[in-house]
């Protein structure tokens, strides 16, 4: 669960890189560049990165397959692991 959020949180941060990645494209030093932190340029990039987060969320949420059933846990059956199914 922690490595689904980490890598969904992840887009949060692409419009942070990529204009990072643009102010050094255009000979600018990002920590040097004010309009870096000016509040409209941090709000259009929070507000992209929130949509990024949940246009993946639901290409998750469509495209993963569905897992119906009830979950049998793993189990020991004569000395042998038997894995956890979902029937």
């Amino acid at each position: 669960m922690g490595r689904i959020l980490f890598e969904i949180g992840g887009f949060f941060f692409v419009p942070f890189v990529a204009y990072a990645a643009f102010l050094m494209w255009q000979g600018r030093h990002p920590q040097a560049a004010k309009q870096m932190f000016e509040r409209k340029a941090l709000l259009v990039q929070t507000l992209i990165g929130l949509v990024l987060m949940a246009l993946v969320v639901l290409f998750i949420g469509f495209t993963d397959e569905t897992r119906k059933g009830a979950y049998r846990p793993a189990i020991f059956k004569d000395g042998q692991l038997v894995p956890g199914t979902i029937e």
